[in-house]
């Protein structure tokens, strides 16, 4: 009973000040706000946080901002549709800093930039004067070292009305400008639909992005075979487990020639994770690709368009070509086939890929018939795990357990990968056939989750075919040194 009549003495004044002040602060050399809730505050009667609570009410509240107007006298009814002037309007967006996106609160649309930049350096120890890039004895055309901008990708990215994908990605290169990603694409529940000018789906390696890969360049096999970006239409599942994909494709790119009839492709992928845990994953896929050549002129009179299977040493930053020294000519249509297989479990993982391609050539010109194949194992030192995704069956970006900026010392990763590229029996041409043996050992630093810094130590066996243009077949061994820095936002 006591404790009761002491709460009503106490909320009392609290009341009254909260009747009185508006009055008292509106009279004429009345008393104010806080002259009163001073007073009150001053004989115990408000406690400092019951005054602060009654000063922040009583405070000014500021007004909101006007609308944007548009910065011409247009009519409203123009100036609501005209595109640039078109209002913003408030979606309550939610912004990410670092890797800049936005979205509208209920995610209906969603807007970001991303970029990547990897740069390149490389020193080379072998006879640079007599390799297999050149088909003449005591010939090279291989520098000792250098240093190359590999990637400067800027694009866009987003969503909109849920449903709409959508990607533009212009890749800065070779003092050239060419597209990246560039299409549209509608969400299904279950996968997606796109249209434009994006990658074929073709192989684990060649799926992962270059951001993700965990040497410097894709092993030589699927380097020298795999396919260009191609404008097309492709349809691929977004289902936990498995994935699959299937897509037609032009041929020539986004060139235009009117003299040129185009091509086209067909290639389908598909994967399953038999078995996936937190800790564990595994991979089993194949893909098949199709590729009807583009040519020029009629019937008969037919002159296919040369194509290119090649790869370098194991990065760009040096040119030596030693898979696919020459194009080949007079190719009518050809077919690739992979087989793929991985293994993860926790900070170890092992996969591998099986490559066979054949040429149908037209003229005096035999089939041809390229295989290569490679298997890789890598370990992180420092208990990280490589993120696959069973969704697309490639991998995606790895979260750094214990990042530079949380005071750890980020991940370390060895790996060792052998690669073997066999276009031997080119030699019955005069193209001339080669082949490269591969060995590889690596030693990433992952500082964040967006930087890495790699080093690669290369061991190159290559060698051309006897039957070649002069008659002979030479033979190049030695080392590569080579270095990525390499950051994306």
């Amino acid at each position: 009973m006591i404790n009761q009549r002491r709460r009503r003495r106490r909320l009392a004044p609290l009341v009254v000040a909260g009747l009185l002040a508006p009055g008292l602060a509106a009279a004429e050399g009345g008393a104010t706000t806080e002259e009163l809730i001073a007073v009150l505050e001053d004989k115990g009667i408000l406690s400092p946080e019951e005054a602060q609570r009654l000063r922040d009410r009583d405070a000014p509240r500021e007004a909101p901002p006007p609308a944007p107007r548009s910065p011409v006298n247009l009519h409203p009814d123009v100036a609501e549709q005209y595109e640039p002037l078109i209002p913003v309007g408030d979606d309550h967006p939610s912004v990410r800093v670092n890797k800049f996106r936005v979205a509208t609160r209920d995610g209906r649309h969603r807007f970001g930039i991303r970029g990547r930049l990897m740069a390149d350096y490389a020193y080379t120890d072998f006879d640079a004067r007599d390799t297999i890039d050149d088909h003449r004895v005591d010939r090279g055309v291989i520098g000792r070292q250098g240093s190359f901008i590999r990637r400067a990708r800027l694009g866009a990215l987003g969503v909109m009305w849920d449903r709409w994908e959508w990607q533009s990605e212009i890749d800065f290169r070779d003092n050239e400008v060419r597209f990246a990603n560039a299409y549209i694409a509608y969400l299904f529940d279950h996968g997606r639909l796109a249209v434009g000018h994006f990658k074929k789906p073709f192989s684990m390696e060649s799926s992962t992005s270059s951001r993700r890969l965990t040497f410097i360049e894709r092993a030589t096999p699927v380097d020298a075979y795999r396919p260009d970006r191609q404008l097309g239409i492709m349809y691929e599942t977004l289902q936990p487990g498995w994935y699959a994909a299937a897509g037609a494709f032009t041929t020539n790119g986004v060139a235009r020639n009117r003299d040129v009839t185009e091509g086209y492709a067909l290639a389908a992928r598909a994967s399953i994770s038999p078995i996936e845990t937190s800790s564990m994953w595994t991979h089993l896929g194949a893909s098949a690709l199709y590729h009807s050549n583009t040519y020029e002129g009629f019937g008969d009179d037919r002159s296919y368009q040369d194509v290119r299977m090649r790869s370098r040493l194991g990065t760009r930053a040096v040119d030596g070509r030693f898979i696919g020294r020459r194009d080949l000519d007079d190719v009518k249509d050809f077919y690739t086939l992979v087989g793929e297989w991985g293994v993860g479990y926790g900070p170890w993982s092992l996969q591998g890929e099986y490559l066979y391609q054949d040429f149908n050539r037209v003229g005096d010109g035999p089939d041809v018939k390229h295989r290569g194949w490679y298997t890789q194992a890598s370990w992180f030192l420092t208990g990280d795990q490589r993120n696959y995704r069973s969704f697309s069956g490639d991998f995606g970006i790895m979260p750094v357990n214990r990042p530079l900026s949380a005071g750890g010392i980020g991940a370390w990763e060895l790996a060792a990968r052998f690669a073997r590229a066999d276009s031997f029996n080119e030699g019955v041409t005069s193209d001339g056939g080669q082949k490269m043996d591969h060995y590889t050992l690596a030693l990433n630093w992952y500082p964040e989750d967006d930087i890495i810094f790699k080093f690669n130590l290369i061991w190159l066996d290559g060698e051309t075919q006897l039957g070649g243009l002069d008659g002979f077949g030479k033979q190049t061994k030695g080392w590569v040194y080579a270095f990525r820095a390499q950051y994306e936002f």
